[in-house]
């Protein structure tokens, strides 16, 4: 590891090279191994995979449950296993020295067919309770990923996805240095069934890693994508802590979490809205709910495909223009909401909310028009309901009768992290949706090493 002075550490970003493990290319076609993050794994996609490769990573991040599993057999002991096997069998090699890895995607845009690239880091991130305000989440987190991921890390004791976090760049100082580093072909290339390129480097020489860990230790990242996993790592290491009481001031392997970095100012960053779909609850009347939201909400009736046609274009009717609105379907009806007065929104906002978040419209569908008008609480939301980025499959889920309503929203803008940044709030869970995702596979960052 390179030497920064612990005074700097201590109130600064410290975003490490590292060690990491990877597949051996001459020994697995890259594209047979990587896989999306675990959380939009869908079950076919699971058995998709396991079928693509013995080797493929969803054994790592998503492994099957078997018949029979309990407490000393499970789908957290194989994915144990697994790894330590692929270790033995040299189907895994690790780095021979620290390294950062420079992680490229190349993608079209789901929405606007457009050509892009975006461009990240790959490292060890310190975990910082969000307090500190060096690491920056936006996000509230459910139970129930936490519970997964916490116990594919205690038993793995190892990170096989990176936390997706975002920081500032605006003179292009990281990016440059970074490519200047990526002096040979890349090690790793393959595409995925979205079409997406993957292709990484490892930046290994000390001169280049000084520079970039130097560089990075002034920024903030703010978490884009794995709230979830950065949280539980950042309990787990708390934990192991006060198991372990190691000295003070001394790192641990714990400590850190495998992160892939990206500035804020990067033209492939796109950001997806994520749909809300609510399902059917004793309370639901769907009259009745009209007519709560016409007394703060304009309702102009519109088809559904023409909904998701100006949340996929980003339009909206010129009356709707800088105005908080939702697409809005029911099995009898569909309507543009668009809000009235926000100052009847502002009232009814938990105490202490921000002008900056309570304007945000997924705070406002949340603690407005969930928690307040349907009086569906925080504490019913992962019960009550079902999130997609596909605007299509929320008006199938109305359809069909599984959903009682869908809100499509609009998509949000990336700075908005930055924003929410500067209050210290959270928005509700799945408030964003960056694209492409990043691939598991590429690199892990074992804590046993």
């Amino acid at each position: 590891m390179l030497n920064v002075s612990s005074d700097r550490i201590a109130t600064q970003l410290d975003f490490r090279p590292f060690r990491a493990w990877r597949y051996d290319p001459k020994k697995n076609a890259p594209a047979s191994v990587i896989a999306p993050p675990y959380d939009v794994i869908s079950p076919a996609e699971q058995k998709a995979l396991y079928a693509q490769s013995p080797y493929n990573c969803v054994r790592l991040i998503l492994n099957e449950e078997e018949p029979g599993d309990h407490e000393q057999r499970n789908r957290y002991t194989r994915a144990r296993d697994f790894f330590q096997d692929w270790q033995r069998q040299g189907i895994l090699v690790r780095e021979p020295a620290p390294a950062f890895y420079f992680y490229e995607q190349e993608f079209r845009h789901p929405i606007t067919g457009s050509a892009q690239k975006r461009a990240a880091l790959l490292g060890l991130l310190k975990l910082e309770p969000f307090e500190k305000g060096i690491v920056i989440g936006h996000e509230n987190t459910l139970a129930g990923p936490k519970q997964d991921r916490r116990r594919l890390l205690e038993s793995t004791r190892t990170n096989f996805s990176a936390v997706f976090g975002l920081h500032e760049d605006a003179e292009g100082q990281i990016l440059e240095a970074a490519w200047k580093a990526a002096k040979d072909r890349p090690v790793m290339e393959a595409s995925d069934e979205k079409g997406v390129g993957h292709r990484l480097w490892v930046l290994k020489d000390p001169r280049d890693t000084e520079k970039i860990r130097f560089a990075m230790s002034s920024r903030k990242v703010y978490i884009a994508d794995g709230h979830h996993r950065y949280q539980t790592a950042l309990d787990y290491a708390r934990r192991r802590r006060l198991e372990e009481n190691p000295p003070a001031g001394q790192d641990q392997p714990y400590d850190f979490v495998l992160a892939a970095l990206v500035a804020f100012q990067d033209p492939g960053l796109a950001v997806l809205p994520t749909h809300r779909i609510l399902l059917p609850y004793g309370g639901w009347d769907e009259v009745k709910t009209l007519e709560v939201l016409k007394k703060y909400f304009e309702l102009e009736p519109a088809p559904p495909a023409q909904l998701k046609k100006w949340v996929e274009e980003d339009m909206t009717p010129e009356s709707s223009q800088n105005r908080t609105r939702f697409g809005f379907v029911t099995s009898k009806a569909s309507f543009l909401l668009s809000l009235r007065d926000f100052k009847a929104v502002r009232e009814r906002m938990p105490a202490g909310t921000s002008e900056t978040a309570a304007r945000l419209d997924v705070n406002v569908l949340a603690h407005f028009v969930f928690a307040d008008l349907l009086n569906l609480p925080s504490e019913k939301w992962e019960a009550q309901l079902r999130f997609t980025r596909y605007a299509d499959e929320a008006l199938e889920k109305v359809r069909s009768g599984e959903a009682a309503a869908a809100f499509l929203l609009w998509p949000p803008k990336a700075e908005v992290l930055r924003e929410m940044g500067k209050t210290g709030e959270l928005m509700p869970q799945k408030s964003t949706y960056f694209y492409p995702k990043l691939a598991s596979g590429l690199v892990f960052y074992s804590h046993e090493d």
